[in-house]
C-alpha cells in the first residue's frame, strides 16, 4: 500500500515495505502541476472504463492476481477510442493490493503516464488535490 500526501505543492507517494523491493521502487516527488488528474475507483470499474489495459505487460515489478506492484505497461482503450489515436502503450507504477479504494493519477511530463495505488484515504487525497488544483 501506498502513503500519499500533498506537500509544498507536490504529489508525495511513500512506497512502503516490501514493495519497494517488489516494485524496484522508491518514493514518487511529483509536482502538483504535473498531476492532471486524480480519481478513486474500484478494479471492476477500471476494467469497465478500459484503464485495466494499462496493465498488460510487467517489467520489472510483481504481478500476482490479489497483488500488483512495479512497472507495466499497455493501451488505455477509453482514451484512444475517445481521442481516435492510435492504441500508444502507456507506462504505468502500480502499488495495488486490493480491489477498492485505487488512486488512478494522470502525470503529465513524468517518467511514468499514470499511477495506481492502493490507499486508506481517498476521500481525504481527493478533496486535498481539487483545494490545490483550485488555487493555482
Amino acid at each position: 500500500m501506498a502513503n500519499v500526501k500533498f506537500e509544498d505543492n507536490q504529489m508525495i507517494v511513500d512506497i512502503s515495505g516490501l514493495d519497494k523491493v517488489w516494485g524496484f521502487k522508491g518514493d514518487f516527488k511529483i509536482p502538483i502541476d504535473h498531476v492532471s488528474d486524480l480519481t478513486v475507483e474500484s478494479r471492476d470499474q477500471m476494467q469497465k472504463d478500459g484503464k485495466w489495459g494499462l496493465v498488460n505487460l510487467r517489467a520489472p515489478g510483481l504481478g500476482l492476481p490479489t497483488k500488483k506492484v512495479g512497472t507495466f505497461y499497455g493501451s488505455f482503450y477509453g482514451e484512444a477510442s475517445q481521442m481516435n489515436q492510435s492504441k500508444k502503450s502507456k507506462k504505468s507504477y502500480l502499488d495495488v493490493s486490493s480491489k477498492d479504494n485505487i488512486l488512478f493519477v494522470t502525470l503529465n511530463n513524468e517518467k511514468y503516464d499514470y499511477l495506481f495505488l492502493s490507499v486508506t484515504n481517498p476521500a481525504e487525497l481527493m478533496s486535498q488535490f481539487q483545494r490545490l488544483k483550485g488555487n493555482q
